[in-house]
């Protein structure tokens, strides 16, 4: 850039466009690239990585520390014909002034057709941002607003006195093999190095260690925290140990306070290395909050009178909505994506499964409770008294088939949602009424969204299709309930209402409806605990356990020997995914194939990186 002028100029913001790979489904997983960046100014980088083969490895770090550091990391809300990029920000002093009021342009003077593409939101949005409703934007912030009032790098301008020149330039480079020597490769091109034990989210019940490889030539010369802002109370207490054989100088941290804090670790040579933590409360009071706020706020208590039997669970809880609705604010009764709204698939299913897994990890008993009260009532259960006809529990109980209500094939089936559409079009296609589901009223507010394509997001099941039971991925959501009780009548002395035989057997059943998938299912390590607890209460006698236990390690063992001749076994609905990895290397772990688990963990690391910036830290 060369100021041609008599006056000098000053450049708001300017940056480089980095664009995304084209190879998304249903394009297939070998022609994918995935990044991340680490918005670490002089020594940030972005790291390209093709995720199967040989998870080639591509580093952009700057080509001169002072004009092209990484000061953010833009969406590029350009209309760019096709393709989505982000921007390399060297300079972003005016994109900030608009990220502390939560908006940024283009999308705010949207074209009419560009509008079309957004509606009904943008019609005329307050922000970029959608509610989760799409129905209209999210407010503005105060300028003095958390979170995006305070970037990730301070932000900067560039200032050209007449016939002045600045010269932006970025390096590339490819590691030699893989995520695994990115490091190595990123030391080669003189970047800073981090290393965060055990990572960027603390707590002052945690201490932590980051572990500095300066640039090549440079020493460590100071360590310390920026001072905590707005909102946030976070800080860190830094202290430099001795310099270890491997070049890595340590950095002792000590966390307190609650929210985000900025690390800078500064180099003999001048430059600054940029580490971002969040600092959270104990960790032992942070799981509570998340136990009281499941069993207490998202419950829907068992006697709320929902037609289709959703009371007594974990329903998604939605706080921005409360301002907006004039209704009971939270609770998420409706949405064009059924299951979201239906406690199966892993929206709906994982409110259920979160209240299961910390009770698994650290029960109480008005927690183990509530779990009770799901099962009791709504997974396995229904209610006359507050749901309508036909009543229905979310999986198919045994004694339906008794009274000939369902086929002896699909009991112990979890359906694919408890909420659905009342569609008129053929084969359950749109238009779907917003006042009745064929068999009682109900006031569809997401009806509208229906005529729009699958993945719109939209998935406006019939209630033919929410019957259905083949998708196992609905199933480990729904095991981890039976495991966690279980858990807690077999181990504990708190009161349950069943004995620990019941529990177990309905997780090992449930279980057995996984079969033999050619695909992994997210959270389907719950399977392997379960067929752990069969083995040991069969090898005490239980024989009925037994049985089971054995039928299921038969079904597992299949499934592993397809995965470890299988070049990527890792994909569900689309080309690729990244829900079929924790069983393929579960199981082949399991029974003993440690080869073909390390090449998926290879996998793995092409997209779960190791980030000094905290939310890109093991983010998929």
């Amino acid at each position: 850039l060369t100021n041609g002028g008599r006056s000098p100029v000053e450049v708001g913001a300017v940056g480089l466009a980095m664009p995304e790979s084209p190879g998304h489904p249903p394009a297939g997983i070998e022609s994918v690239v995935w990044n991340d960046a680490h918005v670490g100014g002089a020594h940030g980088w972005v790291e390209f990585v093709r995720v199967v083969g040989d998870e080639a490895t591509l580093l952009v770090t700057p080509a001169d520390r002072i004009s092209s550091p990484l000061e953010a990391w833009r969406p590029m809300m350009e209309d760019l014909g096709g393709g989505d990029a982000y921007e390399w920000v060297v300079a972003s002093a005016a994109w900030a002034a608009e990220w502390a009021n939560n908006t940024q342009w283009p999308h705010l003077a949207m074209s009419d057709s560009l509008k079309q593409q957004y509606p009904p939101f943008a019609t005329d949005p307050e922000t970029p941002w959608p509610t989760t409703d799409g129905k209209r934007a999210m407010p503005r912030l105060a300028a003095s607003g958390g979170g995006a009032a305070r970037p990730w790098v301070d932000p900067t301008t560039l200032l050209l006195r007449p016939g002045e020149t600045s010269s932006i330039a970025l390096r590339l480079q490819l590691a030699e093999a893989g995520p695994r020597t990115r490091d190595a490769a990123l030391a080669k091109m003189g970047s800073a190095v981090l290393r965060a034990v055990p990572g960027y989210v603390l707590s002052p019940h945690l201490p932590g260690t980051l572990f500095v490889q300066p640039p090549s030539g440079a020493t460590v010369s100071t360590a310390r925290a920026d001072p905590p802002s707005g909102a946030d109370t976070a800080t860190l207490d830094a202290t430099l140990r001795a310099s270890l054989p491997s070049g890595f100088v340590p950095v002792r941290l000590t966390a307190a306070g609650y929210g985000e804090v900025r690390l800078r670790v500064a180099f003999s040579d001048g430059s600054e290395a940029l580490a971002h933590y969040y600092i959270l409360p104990p960790f032992e009071r942070q799981v509570a909050a998340l136990g009281a706020h499941l069993a207490d706020v998202a419950w829907l208590p068992r006697e709320y009178p929902d037609p289709f039997g959703r009371s007594a669970s974990v329903m998604p809880w939605d706080r921005s909505i409360c301002p907006y609705s004039g209704e009971p604010c939270g609770h998420v009764l409706n949405d064009a994506r059924a299951y979201d709204a239906g406690l199966s698939d892993d929206a709906g299913g994982g409110n259920p499964l979160c209240l299961a897994a910390k009770v698994r990890a650290a029960p109480t008993a008005h927690e183990a409770s509530r779990v009770d009260e799901y099962i009791r009532w709504t997974l396995y259960g229904v209610k006359p008294d507050t749901a309508s006809p036909p009543l229905k529990s979310l999986q198919i109980r045994e004694e339906e088939v008794a009274a000939g209500e369902a086929d002896a094939e699909s009991v112990d089936g979890v359906r694919m949602t408890m909420f659905y559409y009342n569609c008129s079009g053929p084969k359950g296609a749109p238009p779907c009424s917003d006042a009745s589901s064929g068999h009682f009223a109900w006031r569809y507010s997401e009806a509208d969204k229906c005529h729009k394509p699958f993945g719109g997001p939209t998935w406006c099941m019939t209630e033919t299709m929410a019957n259905a039971t083949y998708r196992g991925f609905n199933y480990p959501h729904q095991i981890s309930s039976y495991w966690a009780m279980y858990h807690v009548a077999r181990h504990t002395t708190l009161p349950t209402a069943r004995d620990w035989h019941w529990y177990l057997y309905r997780a090992g059943k449930t279980a057995l409806k996984l079969g033999t998938s050619n695909v992994g299912f997210m959270d389907g390590t719950v399977a392997r605990e379960v067929l752990a607890a069969l083995l040991v209460e069969g090898d005490a006698g239980n024989t009925t356990l037994a049985a089971i236990g054995a039928q299921l390690r038969g079904q597992m063992q299949r499934r592993q020997q397809r995965w470890a001749v299988t070049p990527h076994p890792y994909g569900s609905e689309f080309g690729f995914d990244t829900t079929g990895q924790e069983e393929v290397v579960v199981w082949n772990l399991y029974f003993g194939n440690e080869t073909a688990a390390k090449l998926t963990v290879d996998h793995v690391l092409s997209y779960m990186r190791s980030s000094p910036t905290w939310p890109y830290h093991g983010g998929a």
